[in-house]
């Protein structure tokens, strides 16, 4: 009996400047550095609604409730709401975005405990929000994967990985000694092949962390780079 589709989780932040992709300031500035970050989240929410495959669910920080209730991010908050409400695609059997709190903790813990709120629901995927190359397709690919092995992983190019996806819970995958090194991939597939968990790995992408990476950014997805504000970043 095939698997349910999976549920899809993204990681992401409010993109106030000076608080979201701090390694980008040096080249973009703050606004700017927001600015993208901005525009690349809602390419992330519009691939995981074309994927067409479970719920998809943007866990946030700070939490949504929390951002509500503050007088410098509510603004920034209900652009959210709205982009998410009317901005996205809204065919009749689009699947709708839901907002939640990401957990607190690591980040080790925080992507532990994100999919242990959802794997009891079945197969869950666990993806970053500044993967630009993690279009619809991979995210199809990644869920055809899951349904014949108990893992998948999405290795970047730094040694990292951009998404993960399980059918059954298994905290050893999270449990590594440090995190943001060039063997965070290597280290999670050890983890899992411990546990007893076939692993598919996808082809190898790549992240948008550092200021080297704007170059191929901007070749690959020039519309991402344009000077112009981002639909939901209140200047």
């Amino acid at each position: 009996m095939p698997l349910a589709k999976p549920t899809l989780i993204i990681f992401g932040r409010l993109p106030v400047p000076g608080q979201c992709k701090t390694r980008l300031i040096p080249a973009l500035g703050a606004q700017g550095a927001a600015q993208l970050y901005s525009r690349m989240l809602l390419r992330t929410l519009r691939e995981a609604q074309a994927a067409n495959l479970g719920d998809v669910i943007l866990m946030l920080t700070p939490s949504p409730q929390a951002a509500r209730l503050d007088a410098s991010l509510a603004p920034l908050m209900a652009e959210l709401d709205r982009e998410l409400s009317h901005g996205l695609v809204h065919e009749p059997n689009t699947i709708r975005i839901t907002l939640e709190a990401q957990p607190e903790g690591t980040l080790g813990e925080r992507m532990q405990q994100a999919m242990a709120r959802h794997l009891p629901n079945g197969p869950v995927m666990l993806m970053g929000s500044d993967l630009p190359a993690l279009d619809s397709q991979r995210l199809r690919e990644a869920a055809d994967e899951l349904a014949l092995h108990d893992a998948v992983l999405q290795p970047s190019k730094d040694g990292g990985y951009g998404l993960i996806g399980l059918n059954q819970p298994c905290p050893d995958a999270f449990s590594l000694a440090r995190w943001s090194h060039a063997n965070v991939c290597l280290e999670t597939l050890t983890q899992l092949t411990h546990a007893g968990r076939a692993t598919y790995c996808l082809p190898v992408s790549w992240d948008v962390d550092e200021p080297e990476d704007l170059e191929q950014l901007a070749l690959d997805f020039p519309a991402l780079m344009k000077e112009h504000s981002s639909p939901f970043l209140i200047s």
